[in-house]
């Protein structure tokens, strides 16, 4: 396992290369407040080294969710990216291990689709707690509220938008002769670098909701590093674990890049 530490403001930022399992296995118990997981999805997706069909996926997905909610506070909390297709298996995995907070609806037109179902527009997200003492800020982020959806009374402030359940304002990272801004593409082609790269805000919405400036946030399957570029940004303590050496390099230039961008707190 190779290893590599940046610290800034008192803050660390560790990128390990290797098996997450491996690695989640030499953590500590209770030492990180959040995790967010988007693994493969055993789809045959393409990725650069890692083969997306394994016979022994959902013994292998149980494994390593144990191994988040061991090493996660009990004040923590595990949001996991998934398909439809696999919330039968996830519910009792994480409802085995935590308490449930939330299913988010990630609305994104580039999910997988099923030639004999019908097509999905979006991507499930689960977040579970460790313990019912569970970190939450509720007041991270605020929807607008439209004057005629107020409540009625005559108050003299409008009402607080909670944020919802369903997350549509948020785009999936796309490439092509157009492509998305934060989109990482292969050098001289239109085609994204790593094929499923989260957008920020996605991730970052769920960092300021679900822990505090200064809390470790942990991603087993780094990608292109979106997660950790968010802790930089965010003031946060984060931990990722990549196993294809293409995909580490371009998640610790991303880490660097993001280190030269302002605080946004």
């Amino acid at each position: 396992m190779d290893a590599g530490g940046a610290s800034m403001n008192k803050l660390t930022v560790e990128l390990h290369l290797g098996d997450c399992l491996e690695v989640m296995k030499s953590m500590p118990d209770k030492s990180v407040d959040f995790c967010f997981a988007d693994p493969p999805f055993n789809i045959g997706k393409r990725y650069s080294a890692y083969e997306d069909k394994r016979e022994d996926y959902y013994e292998w997905q149980d494994e390593w969710v144990g191994e988040v909610f061991r090493v996660l506070k009990d004040t923590g909390s595990v949001a996991i990216m998934t398909i439809t297709k696999h919330l039968e298996k996830l519910f009792p995995s994480m409802g085995s291990r935590g308490v449930f907070i939330s299913q988010v609806i990630w609305r994104n037109v580039s999910a997988n689709h099923n030639n004999k179902g019908f097509w999905m527009s979006y991507q499930p997200v689960l977040l579970y707690g460790k313990t019912e003492n569970y970190k939450f800020n509720k007041l991270a982020e605020l929807r607008k509220v439209q004057k005629e959806n107020q409540r009625w009374g005559g108050y003299t402030t409008g009402p607080i938008g909670y944020l919802l359940d369903y997350w549509d304002d948020i785009p999936f990272v796309y490439a092509g002769s157009i492509h998305h801004k934060e989109a990482i593409l292969t050098e001289g082609t239109n085609k994204k670098a790593h094929p499923c790269q989260m957008p920020t805000a996605l991730v970052g919405r769920f960092i300021d909701f679900c822990t505090d400036p200064g809390d470790t946030v942990l991603d087993p399957f780094v990608g292109s590093g979106t997660t950790l570029a968010s802790c930089v940004l965010l003031n946060r303590n984060g931990i990722g674990i990549e196993i294809d050496p293409t995909y580490f390099a371009i998640a610790e230039k991303r880490i660097a890049d993001a280190q030269k961008q302002p605080r946004l707190l």
